[in-house]
């Protein structure tokens, strides 16, 4: 099975948006305060995505190695740079978060197994490339507060307090795709596509009671979860984003930092994530290799009594949207199957004494999530739904994910076909 592993960088820089072949006006005009002299700078923040089976030890990559090329085929020659003059790449193109992105890739494909550059300009905006010639993703944030309550054909007992109107502070993500100019770097105006966001969406949604004052909700038997305020918001955006030249690609909503729905364009099911923690301790070594050949292949994660990490575990489910509830999956049932199958066993434990699986099986990020997946997904089937992704943080820098697909599903025990060091 193949598992993503993504590892955090970061660097400091300045850049201008300024094209000699216009006039300081036309610049201004085109670019705003992006074309003052001598230019502006941020604390860009990278995620580099690679993909691969795991290997005898339980990764994917090296990640000490990972770090290391990183550094030194990219972030640090960006590190105190000016853009507009460190890379020949830029000279000809502007260095816009899309492109930057863009020439990362092209400088780090050589040496790892890219799958995604995810580059934060700032924590309102990012751009995602992942190969396909020109083409990158371009993510605004936003958000807007909104009261709402779930339908009152819907039991207060299952579903308690959420049957009462209440209120969130939603956090909107609005992803839009298409290809680099190759002059300006730009694929859209983002001025333009955050006016609409501002238009369509949040001047409609923000402080409203969802419910009783959007008519898609209060006119009809649609219930207001998070599942259908995201595809609403889906359907109001997709024409006049494709009117600014580019195609919205998804809508991602946040309800709360634990609760969220991604809805992709041209997909027929609606992705639910929960997100959770546990706090566990782990040694990164196998009982049949030496101290030292541990402390080799693992470094300071094979010391002999362990260490630890406050892991954060997402879970994302695909599914259908019931027209009657308005979800997914039921929540609440959800949360119990992360409980007991995860959490209980998992949270505040020595994971390689505490959980009988990794007693001969190394607990590296990458296979702790490989067991949560097959742990999770025969009940999450039972609940109707379909696991999709477990995505697993250890620390800052580093996390992994494990995409589960039909073919994997049940197809064989769950613990045999874990990749494990033998």
């Amino acid at each position: 099975m193949q598992c993503i592993v993504n590892r955090r960088a970061q660097f400091l820089a300045s850049h201008r948006y300024w094209l000699p072949e216009l006039s300081e006006a036309e610049n201004m005009a085109k670019f705003g305060l992006s074309a003052k002299f001598p230019g502006q700078g941020h604390n860009y923040v990278v995620f580099i995505s690679m993909s691969g089976e795991l290997d005898e030890y339980g990764m994917v990559l090296n990640l000490s190695d990972v770090k290391h090329i990183i550094k030194r085929e990219a972030t640090g020659q960006l590190d105190f740079s000016y853009l507009n003059e460190v890379w020949p790449e830029f000279q000809q193109t502007l260095p816009t978060t899309e492109n930057i992105a863009h020439v990362i890739w092209q400088r780090l494909a050589p040496h790892l197994p890219l799958v995604r550059v995810q580059l934060l300009e700032h924590s309102q905006l990012w751009a995602d490339y992942t190969g396909e010639g020109k083409k990158v993703a371009l993510t605004v944030r936003s958000h807007f507060s909104a009261a709402h309550r779930l339908a009152p054909n819907l039991s207060a007992e299952k579903y308690g307090k959420c049957t009462r109107t209440h209120g969130h502070n939603y956090h909107l993500e609005v992803t839009v795709e298409g290809e680099i100019d190759p002059r300006t770097g730009m694929i859209v105006d983002l001025a333009a596509v955050n006016r609409v966001v501002e238009d369509y969406v949040l001047e409609l949604l923000d402080h409203s009671c969802l419910n009783e004052d959007i008519p898609y909700f209060a006119e009809s038997e649609i219930v207001p979860t998070t599942e259908n305020i995201a595809l609403y918001i889906s359907n109001l955006l997709r024409s006049p984003i494709h009117d600014l030249g580019v195609n919205l690609s998804r809508v991602k909503l946040f309800e709360s930092h634990e609760l969220w729905v991604d809805y992709n364009i041209g997909e027929t099911e609606t992705s639910l994530t929960v997100a959770t923690h546990f706090s566990a301790a782990h040694r990164l070594a196998h009982p049949n290799l030496s101290l030292e050949k541990n402390l080799e292949i693992y470094g300071k994660c094979g010391r002999v009594n362990g260490h630890g990490h406050n892991y954060h575990l997402e879970v994302t489910l695909k599914g259908e949207i019931d027209p009657r509830t308005g979800m997914v999956v039921d929540l609440g049932a959800l949360n119990r199957v992360i409980a007991d199958y995860v959490l209980e066993p998992f949270d505040h434990g020595f994971l390689n004494k505490d959980v009988p699986y990794f007693a001969e099986v190394v607990p590296t990020a990458e296979n702790i999530a490989l067991h949560i997946t097959n742990l999770l997904r025969s009940p999450v089937e039972e609940l109707g739904a379909r696991l999709h992704k477990i995505k697993l943080t250890e620390s800052p820098n580093n996390s992994c994910e494990i995409y589960c697909t039909q073919s994997d599903t049940n197809t064989v025990n769950a613990v045999k076909s874990e990749p494990v060091l033998v």
